[in-house]
């Protein structure tokens, strides 16, 4: 994780955990003040990047889902997170490490980084083989769907539809190539280091 700026920290602190322990909510059995007051940091970090909308939401959601008055657990406080905003691709550990990794410019070398990284982002979990069996098949298929794209916007024949694919499909091609940049970035400041 990148690391929450203060303000973005202090912003969940005040929509979300004030809000819950203005409206009663106790912490729960057994738990320490501070066992608790980690967990409340660790959410604080985790939720920076949603907007102060969803925030309030959250908030008024967990409070209407706790009648027992008690803090919900963080994995249930990130799920409900997670179904009103997806933290984005950088946040995302299992995207970062991943593409950062020897993984990252082998699949950008076999031309499978944006089902890669796609695959990545709705499953948060290490690709097995079969799993990268189908990223391939569908990086073949996604580049036969560019190059008919491209040459239908040559021709002035692209639909929108056509043209929308392919500015998410490049977007989506720049923000994994970043990801990939940055673990080089990294592995060549501790190449220097050791040196």
């Amino acid at each position: 994780m990148s690391g929450a700026k203060a303000e973005d920290r202090a912003r969940v602190r005040a929509l979300v955990v004030d809000r819950l322990e203005q409206a009663g909510m106790a912490r729960r059995r057994g738990v320490s003040a501070a066992v608790h007051e980690a967990t409340m940091g660790r959410i604080c970090e985790r939720l920076a990047y949603m907007s102060d909308d969803n925030l309030m939401t959250l908030a008024e959601t967990l409070i209407d889902n706790a009648p027992d008055g008690i803090w919900p657990s963080e994995l249930v406080i990130r799920e409900f997170a997670r179904g009103l905003q997806e933290p984005p691709a950088a946040e995302r550990r299992i995207v970062t490490s991943w593409l950062a990794s020897i993984e990252g410019p082998k699949a950008e070398a076999g031309g499978h980084l944006v089902e890669l990284y796609r695959w990545l982002l709705k499953h948060p979990r290490p690709p097995m083989a079969m799993d990268m069996r189908g990223i391939r098949e569908q990086a073949a298929e996604n580049a036969r769907r560019c190059e008919l794209t491209r040459d239908r916007i040559d021709r002035e024949t692209a639909s929108p539809e056509d043209r929308g694919w392919l500015e998410q499909y490049l977007r989506d091609r720049d923000a994994a190539r970043a990801l990939v940049d940055a673990g080089r970035g990294q592995k060549e400041v501790k190449e220097g280091d050791a040196a």
